[in-house]
């Protein structure tokens, strides 16, 4: 009798399983667009120009479809941008945003059937021979879409050189620091109505700051037209990066120039009732060039101070001599603020 309950019970579930398959209900899935690398405009180019990628989409879609590029050999972040204007390029990936630290984001606009980008190598000062650029697209965030086949972008890269006088001025660094915080405070009395004053224990309190946005340096050569104020870290002198009244190189005739730097402004952003406890040095570092003939770079851990002098608002108290360069024949000699010789061409 038990056995034939079992089969009945079996048979019971047997049924509703059925039901279960043979439901009418349909499924629908959207397939993901493939994205195919159609075109990359050039094999070889030099510093300071553009690759221009071309991206074909099989199915355009009603979002934006993400991808990452990153570099896979031939150099870093630094070596290169992604955007169609170099000038005014995409921001990088960041370990904050998800994406890591190495590459750029690039976003094809919904709908879109195909979509270009440059990829801008980037012109600097050092003397090197030519880079094979290696770059790898891969879908990221909504992995809407995939890429077709090959995902890799490749081209050459050469130096480019000129006779300008290239200077990088550097001072980035996380500095920890403490400071005082005074605990004088103002209250009211309730009762009359007047206002008094009442101190608490000071604290000592401890901060880090990263010192591009602590310390504004500018950088000049003394009787020449080359300079960069222009208020960002690193301030960069270089072919192509002239803005008038902030900006400039040129060739250097033969002669002796003078490299000062300038801390035109300090600023740890305390409130009234703070100040900093003791002091810390501001260290830089001076690359000088020929642009892609010669370089060399000098560091002075200690030559300012967060207590240095400062030029702002209209004075030269901030200028420090940080190298000297005689030009023969069109060739450099640096020597250090010593007067010590550092590098000749």
């Amino acid at each position: 009798m038990k056995y034939i309950k079992h089969l009945m019970l079996s048979a019971l579930v047997l049924a509703s399983f059925s039901s279960c398959i043979d439901d009418d209900t349909e499924y629908t899935f959207t397939p993901k667009s493939l994205v195919t690398i159609d075109n990359v405009s050039e094999s070889a180019i030099t510093e300071g120009e553009s690759v221009t990628v071309t991206l074909t989409v099989d199915k355009p879609f009603k979002e934006t479809l993400d991808f990452k590029l990153e570099m896979m050999s031939g150099g870093d972040n630094s070596d290169y941008t992604v955007g169609n204007d170099p000038t005014d390029p995409n921001s990088a990936t960041t370990a904050d945003d998800g994406f890591g630290s190495q590459g750029y984001l690039v976003q094809i606009p919904a709908y879109a059937s195909s979509y270009t980008f440059q990829i801008n190598a980037v012109l600097d000062l050092d003397v090197e021979g030519t880079e094979k650029y290696t770059f790898k697209l891969t879908n990221t965030r909504n992995g809407q879409g995939l890429i077709n086949g090959n995902n890799i972008i490749k081209f050459d890269v050469a130096n480019y050189t000129d006779d300008n006088m290239g200077l990088r001025l550097s001072w980035a660094k996380d500095e920890s620091f403490q400071y005082l915080k005074e605990n004088v405070l103002l209250a009211i009395d309730n009762d009359t109505g007047l206002e008094y004053v009442y101190t608490d224990d000071d604290e000592i309190l401890s901060d880090t700051k990263d010192l591009c946005g602590v310390v504004d340096f500018d950088v000049f050569l003394d009787n020449a037209n080359v300079f960069a104020y222009t208020g960002d870290c690193p301030e960069y002198v270089i072919t192509g990066s002239a803005v008038p009244n902030a900006n400039n190189t040129e060739v250097l005739a033969d002669g002796t120039y003078q490299v000062i730097v300038d801390m035109w402004d300090f600023d740890l952003n305390f409130d009234d009732d703070e100040s900093l406890v003791g002091g810390f040095a501001v260290p830089l570092e001076i690359e000088i060039a020929k642009t892609g003939q010669f370089h060399t770079s000098i560091s002075y851990p200690s030559l300012f101070f967060s207590y240095s002098d400062v030029s702002t608002p209209n004075t030269a108290n901030g200028q420090k001599l940080v190298a000297t360069v005689e030009v023969m024949g069109g060739k450099y000699t640096v020597y250090n603020n010593l007067g010590e010789l550092v590098a000749q061409e």
